[in-house]
């Protein structure tokens, strides 16, 4: 038998397998019952396709997120006590400050008369100011100002001569104000700014100055507890967090001066009184702050004047109450 047609029969045989092996191989799995894979640009898509979700979902939990998360404004009571800027030397202008009054303590009822008035005058002029550049303002007479100023400047003086005028300036010259206004054909609210900074300005003013006049030492006591409490004030204030900070360190200041007027018993008080009027004095000063910030267009209204004032505002008052008791 040849052998030459074997191998040829074998050779022929094996290439027909290995092709159906091959064809095998590359037929679809789903002809075999199975199911397809999912292909790479099928898996690339549905994940793209998240991807949308998952930054929507996000920008709905940030708008879902509380409100709390920022900052939430100063409301109420404690927005009346304001943050003191620190722009400006206003360090050295507090410390001429306090040697000023206490110097014109020193020289006498005249030189208290010429600071304080002086103070009032410019204390009623900016807050006047302030009122009549807000919107609301725009039809108030451009006098407002300059009257304001003089009605303070006239009390003052007026305190200065005697206790009598000065309560009867206090009642005329807002009377005086409203008049001037409706003169010029205005109604009677269009002199509430100038009767607000003539009064506001002017009652701590005339307190200092009739205390003055009464008991020299009282209005020591008077001038060193406030001065002492706005430094503290300023210093616990100016860059704190909170608006409770500035009264408290404040009070440190006012109660040192206290405890010194009681030790040496300053005329007309002795060692119980002079307690009493430092209790007083730790109410009264931030209700004058308050209370003139209630008084102005914002609470923040620059009044540099004004600030060295708003301390006595209440406090001086209620000084020459019990000076006048004691005595």
């Amino acid at each position: 038998m040849d052998a030459e047609p074997v191998v040829r029969r074998r050779r022929a045989e094996g290439a027909s397998g290995e092709a159906g092996a091959t064809s095998q191989k590359r037929r679809p799995a789903t002809s075999t019952g199975r199911k397809k894979p999912p292909s790479a640009s099928r898996k690339s898509k549905a994940s793209g396709s998240k991807k949308p979700q998952k930054k929507a979902r996000k920008k709905t939990e940030k708008k879902a997120q509380p409100a709390a998360a920022a900052p939430t404004p100063v409301s109420g009571v404690r927005s009346y006590l304001i943050r003191p800027s620190t722009d400006g030397p206003k360090i050295r202008l507090g410390v001429l400050w306090f040697l000023a009054a206490v110097a014109a303590l020193v020289l006498g009822r005249w030189a208290v008369l010429a600071l304080w008035g002086s103070a009032a005058v410019l204390a009623s002029w900016q807050i006047t100011r302030a009122w009549s550049e807000t919107p609301r303002a725009q039809e108030l007479p451009g006098w407002i100002p300059a009257g304001s100023a003089l009605a303070s400047g006239a009390c003052v003086a007026a305190a200065g001569v005697g206790t009598s005028l000065g309560g009867a300036a206090l009642i005329v010259a807002p009377l005086v104000l409203v008049a001037a206004a409706m003169l010029t054909g205005r109604k009677p609210a269009a002199a509430g700014a100038a009767v607000i900074g003539a009064v506001l300005a002017s009652l701590p003013a005339m307190s200092v100055v009739l205390i003055a006049r009464e008991e020299q030492w009282a209005a020591l006591f008077l001038v060193v507890a406030v001065s002492f409490y706005d430094a503290g004030y300023f210093i616990g204030a100016a860059e704190s967090s909170s608006r409770l900070e500035g009264p408290v360190t404040g009070a440190i200041g006012l109660l040192a001066v206290t405890f010194t007027a009681s030790a040496f018993e300053a005329q007309p008080f002795d060692r119980a009184t002079a307690w009493v009027a430092g209790a007083v004095m730790l109410l009264a000063c931030p209700l004058g702050q308050m209370l003139t910030s209630a008084e102005l267009p914002h609470p923040s209204t620059d009044v540099p004047a004004m600030r060295r004032l708003d301390s006595y505002l209440v406090a001086a008052p209620l000084m020459l109450g019990a000076v006048w008791a004691l005595s």
